[in-house]
């Protein structure tokens, strides 16, 4: 067990067996059909969470609240009645159903970051299905309660950074010095490119891009963008989730991964997992491979973490060191 202070900032804990299966299911589409388990042999449940800090030794998981709502609102549209005003009425009434399910998972994220002082939170926002007030409601609410961030997820919304709707929740999270942790990728929704007129118009917003950036090849693409980002703007973030096991994996150099992080500035990096859906992803790399925890690619990540070939005090920093700084997470 490590004696590193570790904080994972991103974690995405699941209220129940039956949510996790959801994302295992809908959001992921894993099945038999490819080879994989039809449901999870395991859950991304609070009590889970405490057993892979007990075994790990991390100290606090930060939970990035993602309701998969745009893949609510994808298949939720398919069965709307055909009648132009019936089926005006009824997605309006699926748009709120979603935005309370939004809410409600915000809400129980909060709550079980209140009950434990090793759990923490960033609030989910869907700006497509959100309005305006909604939008910024919602964040002004989740802080005010303790989250620490916002949790924005391209991807799942089909936009971009550029989108004009998150503007308002930009402006708001600029002027109150609260992060905003962004999906990010090279061959999805998530380009971090695409949130240079953003970081332009908010020069205060601290925002964290996932992933190192998250392109296919090691810093090219997406990752290099992140890059030119944190060169230009001293709010930009970024974290390792799903980058230390192509370490772990030898697809990329431990020298060539501290050369990157260092290009960024280690000061810049904050320690990610992504799990519980790293674990799940893990499944589809490695096909008839049974996992021996829930954990298993996550101590596989923290060994990365731990001998990197950084200075103490860069290793430090990076665990955990950055977070605090960067969210005010008090000891």
């Amino acid at each position: 067990m490590t004696e590193l202070e570790i904080i994972d900032c991103h974690s995405h804990i699941l209220r129940t067996a039956d949510h996790s299966c959801d994302l295992y299911s809908n959001l992921l589409r894993f099945s038999a059909a490819m080879g994989l388990p039809d449901k999870p042999g395991f859950s991304g449940t609070p009590d889970e969470a405490e057993k892979v800090m007990a075994a790990t030794g991390i100290a606090h998981m930060n939970i990035l609240m993602f309701t998969w709502s745009g893949a609510y609102w994808r298949q939720g549209r398919n069965i709307l009645p055909d009648d132009p005003t019936d089926r005006e009425h009824e997605a309006q009434e699926l748009r709120c159903r979603i935005v309370r399910r939004i809410r409600d998972n915000n809400t129980w994220a909060l709550e079980q970051a209140a009950r434990s002082p090793r759990l923490s939170c960033f609030v989910g926002v869907d700006p497509v299905l959100m309005d305006e007030q909604s939008l910024l409601t919602e964040v002004e609410t989740g802080i005010s309660r303790g989250a620490l961030g916002v949790k924005h997820v391209p991807m799942n919304h089909g936009i971009e950074g550029d989108d004009p709707r998150m503007w308002p929740v930009f402006d708001y999270c600029a002027r109150a010095g609260i992060p905003i942790l962004t999906q990010a990728a090279g061959f999805m929704p998530g380009r971090p490119a695409r949130y240079a007129k953003a970081l332009q118009e908010f020069p205060n917003l601290n925002l964290i891009f996932a992933h190192l950036g998250h392109d296919r090849q090691f810093g090219q693409g997406a990752d290099a963008e992140v890059l030119e980002l944190a060169r230009q703007h001293s709010g930009v973030h970024t974290d390792v989730s799903l980058r230390l096991i192509e370490v772990a994996e030898g697809h990329v150099s431990a020298d060539d991964m501290v050369a990157h992080l260092r290009a960024i500035g280690t000061d810049r990096i904050l320690f990610g997992s992504n799990w519980v859906i790293s674990e799940y992803l893990w499944l589809r790399s490695r096909p008839g491979v049974t996992p021996a925890t829930s954990h298993d690619r996550l101590d596989k990540e923290i060994e990365v973490l731990e001998t990197l070939p950084l200075t103490d005090d860069e290793r430090t920093a990076l665990a955990a060191g950055n977070f605090r700084r960067l969210t005010g997470l008090s000891l």
